[in-house]
């Protein structure tokens, strides 16, 4: 389909990433070079080749190249655990990586995209036909690609997704979602919504808008996104969604005006920020809140807010069947709570390599119009409202969503075990819902900051609890099993009411200081040693851009995300402030990497000195 769409209109802008501009003829001619380049590597249908890639238009090119070998692509991504990256390429057998960036110490052979500069539409070898003939091949079962999740005891479990599901999915997202869109692709490839984003904008004929790695970093940069490329529809999750209103509402909500529509997915909608986004938004910016699990092709419902109303996660997509079933399976009444199946087009073919895991959570459909189908048991308990629409209640397991990222609690739990001086750990989610927090049992009175590390080392950021609190044993009820509600109690306490941590040297220096009583609000604690990395405390991305409100209010000066990821202690950006002041730059109100090289320079200067005086 986009290669019919290049033939119709070849110069029409399909991608667009930093400085990068690709046409559709540009995107079609590098994605059959890849093509060609894999099929000589021995690559054809049924294969499965992973991506591990940046945020760019070789991103995009490198999924559409693949898919026209016949094989199936694999997002892997960069920012995960050497370990578990090992663990995901392992599982899924991969025939090839491609790769955006030189990568070495990899079993298998890597074939390296930097740019549609790689495409020669003059290459006999990268014809039409070859492309056409290879994509052609493969049928409505066949695997498009694989997405994995966490899996219940910590290795994490790919999702196949075949041809039928995606063709599915993108028709039912091309009817709710009619017309050419600009679309701002917040989503990394390894996170399902971004299959939304891609496909549903290239196979309408729209400009995919790819966010850069340092723009994901901050909100700020994204509503400039928005503006410079006059972006009318977006998806993410509400979290990162509230950070964007927040920098639109500093500098004036003017550069969201081109938007039409704005779509959360991936965790919770809060009513506050429903109503919230039609108090900042301009009318006609519809708010559409989305449901689905991984195993249904990305959503299974959705519900659009043209007004303020309560929110819901609303009815089915075109092609999905609904159930809301009691323990024996069977319908329960409108009002009542019930688990969700969801039968229908999008319904996937089950976990790689995992038969039982498969036959679990999809069922045999005793409701579908046609024999032989299944359904998928999603875990959640809904019911439907006086409205018909879906009421979302909460799990039935202890899986939760984190930033838009499903997280199986026991994937945690057994890896924490594993840790050295570790004898037991729960992780429940923390008081704001937002993150986890963890308990460990530890007779050697283990480092938190050491363990969060370690397990850093092991698991994606998103499933490292923020805190570790270190027990000399975790607490148990009469029967002698754990006391998970009473850990949940301590979990759900506000910071002020723990225990007070270790405190840091006290220090003379007054903006050290507002340093440390920044980070100390953002995450939630009393008090911050100086020279231990945010993110060993428990910070993640999304708290980078609260660290920077904080350091505004604090210390009079907002710092660049970029700044802040360079220097990410507290004495390294008290230093860095210091000598941005003395420049009389504020790096953040300029906006320049000249001013945050001359700052960091003044720094380094400032260190010689003193290192020269002391000698």
């Amino acid at each position: 389909m986009v290669a019919l769409l290049a033939a119709d209109r070849p110069a029409a802008t399909a991608v667009r990433c930093g400085n990068v501009t690709v046409t559709y003829g540009e995107l079609v001619s590098g994605a059959r070079r890849l093509s060609h380049r894999l099929a000589a590597a021995g690559v054809g249908a049924g294969d499965r080749i992973a991506i591990l890639a940046e945020p760019s238009a070789a991103m995009i090119v490198s999924m559409l190249g693949i898919l026209g070998t016949g094989a199936a692509y694999v997002p892997v991504d960069p920012a995960q655990p050497p370990a578990r990256r090992a663990t995901i390429l392992q599982d899924a057998q991969v025939k090839a990586v491609v790769a955006t960036a030189e990568v070495t110490d990899l079993p298998v052979p890597v074939v390296t995209v930097t740019n549609t500069s790689d495409a020669d539409p003059s290459d006999p070898s990268a014809s039409s036909d070859s492309f056409a003939a290879a994509a052609g091949a493969v049928g409505a079962d066949d695997p498009a690609y694989l997405i994995y999740t966490s899996g219940s005891t910590g290795e994490p479990k790919g999702v196949i997704v075949g041809h039928g599901n995606l063709a599915a999915s993108t028709q039912a997202r091309l009817m709710v979602y009619p017309g050419i869109p600009t679309f701002l692709l917040l989503s990394p490839p390894a996170f399902d919504s971004s299959v939304a984003g891609i496909w549903g904008t290239l196979l309408a004929g729209g400009c995919l808008v790819v966010a850069t790695a340092d723009e994901l970093r901050d909100s700020e940069q994204l509503v400039s996104l928005v503006s410079r490329h006059r972006v009318d529809r977006v998806l993410c999750v509400p979290t990162l969604y509230e950070l964007l209103l927040d920098a639109a509402e500093r500098v004036g909500t003017a550069p969201l005006a081109s938007l039409r529509e704005v779509i959360v997915a991936g965790e919770a909608l809060p009513q506050a920020l429903a109503d919230r986004h039609f108090a900042v938004q301009s009318s006609g910016v519809d708010l559409v809140n989305e449901y689905g699990p991984t195993e249904t092709t990305v959503w299974a419902t959705f519900h659009r807010l043209t007004g303020i109303g309560p929110v819901s996660i609303g009815g089915p997509v075109p092609g999905a069947r609904l159930y809301v079933l009691d323990g024996d399976l069977k319908v329960v009444p409108p009002g009542a709570e019930g688990e969700l199946f969801i039968g229908g087009a999008g319904v996937t073919r089950g976990y790689f390599g995992r038969p039982e895991a498969t036959a679990a959570a999809f069922l045999y459909d005793p409701f579908a119009p046609e024999p032989g189908v299944r359904m998928y048991r999603t875990g959640d308990i809904v019911r439907w409202n006086a409205e018909h629409r879906l009421d979302f209640i909460g799990r039935k397991d202890d899986q939760l969503k984190i930033r838009g990222h499903r997280v199986e609690l026991g994937a945690v739990e057994e890896t924490l075990r594993l840790l050295a001086d570790v004898q037991e750990a729960v992780v429940l989610p923390d008081a704001q819902g937002t993150g986890l927090i963890g308990f460990v049992a530890s007779a050697q009175d283990a480092d938190p900051v050491a363990l969060r590390s370690a397990l850093a080392e092991k698991l994606p950021p998103v499933m490292v609890p923020g805190e570790l609190r270190v027990l000399p044993e975790l607490p148990r009820n009469l029967n002698g099993k754990l006391d998970r509600a009473l850990l949940r109690t301590l979990a759900a306490e506000p910071p002020t009411a723990r225990p007070a941590a270790e405190a840091p040297p006290v220090t003379d220096d007054p903006l050290t200081a507002q340093v440390a009583a920044a980070w100390a609000e953002v995450l939630g604690v009393d008090a911050v040693p100086s020279n231990v990395n945010f993110f060993d405390l428990g910070g993640h991305s999304l708290t980078m851009f609260t660290l920077q409100d904080a350091l505004e209010r604090h210390c009079g000066l907002r710092p660049t995300i970029v700044s802040l990821y360079q220097e990410p202690t507290v004495s390294a950006q008290a230093a860095f402030i210091r000598a941005s002041r003395e420049q009389g730059e504020d790096a953040e109100a300029s906006g320049s990497a000249e001013a945050v090289r001359r700052a960091r320079t003044a720094r380094l200067r400032q260190q010689r000195a003193r290192k020269g005086a002391a000698q």
